[in-house]
């Protein structure tokens, strides 16, 4: 990324918060970002059948639409959205996507595998509806990393208790975003932290042990965003790697 798209990153993050309109535009711009990161591994949506899978507010979802993807937006809970040409919206949880076998060219995950207690499956459910020789990009935030603890960081850092006592999380989660996903201002657990779903503790190490159940093939691991990547190195790059991303494919033919 260049000087000016890490100014305005930090402009529409800043502002995310503020309301939905505000966090679309935010997913929005990092579509465009994550776009040129496919490209640059020769994968194009235009045209194509895309599943974002967790697609929460739909700005992802708006943006893969205008740049010519067929788009299937997945999500345990939809907000109500223009009607954007090539985009539809389906409620479901991403343990039993609705898509028929070998549905979907393309797969975007971001931000969802963290906040599912069956992460294997929602791999199992991606392999199945992505077509032989079909391509997702899965994207997560490490749990050790400063921001894995989501609205509880960086007190997560002190387990689980003590975070949920110190984050004040009425204060951290503003009342539009509480009232659509109709999430208890006191939580128990990180578990129970959201309506449907929660937080668990998911790491690069893991995430690499997931996939290798699968029978997905990694083409690329990387950092989001950052030239330097750091998501390979053990142990400290489960702190240093802010937001990791990998792009995994599924092979054309079976593999014995």
């Amino acid at each position: 990324m260049k000087l000016r798209d890490w100014m305005r990153l930090w402009q529409v993050s800043r502002r995310r918060l503020h309301s939905e309109k505000d966090y679309r535009e935010f997913q929005a711009f990092q579509a465009r970002q994550i776009l040129n990161y496919l490209a640059a591994h020769g994968v194009v949506v235009r045209g194509r059948s895309l599943l974002d899978l967790g697609s929460g507010m739909g700005g992802y979802s708006q943006e893969f639409a205008r740049q010519g993807a067929q788009v299937i937006s997945v999500d345990l809970v939809q907000p109500r959205l223009p009607d954007v040409d090539g985009m539809s919206q389906v409620r479901a949880t991403a343990r039993a996507i609705p898509l028929r076998n070998h549905a979907v060219d393309l797969v975007f995950c971001a931000s969802l595998i963290e906040h599912v207690a069956e992460p294997q499956m929602v791999l199992a459910e991606i392999e199945r509806v992505l077509i032989a020789g079909g391509v997702c990009y899965i994207s997560f935030p490490p749990y050790y990393s400063p921001v894995g603890g989501h609205e509880f960081a960086p007190f997560h850092y002190l387990g689980e208790r003590l975070a949920i006592r110190l984050a004040r999380r009425p204060a951290a989660v503003p009342e539009w975003l509480r009232q659509l996903y109709d999430m208890p201002t006191q939580v128990q657990s990180f578990a129970d932290s959201y309506q449907g779903w929660g937080l668990y503790k998911m790491t690069i190490r893991k995430f690499r042990r997931l996939v290798a159940h699968t029978g997905l093939v990694r083409l690329d691991m990387s950092t989001r965003y950052m030239p330097i990547s750091w998501v390979g190195w053990p142990l400290l790059g489960e702190i240093l790697t802010w937001h990791a991303q990998f792009l995994l494919a599924k092979p054309p033919v079976s593999i014995p």
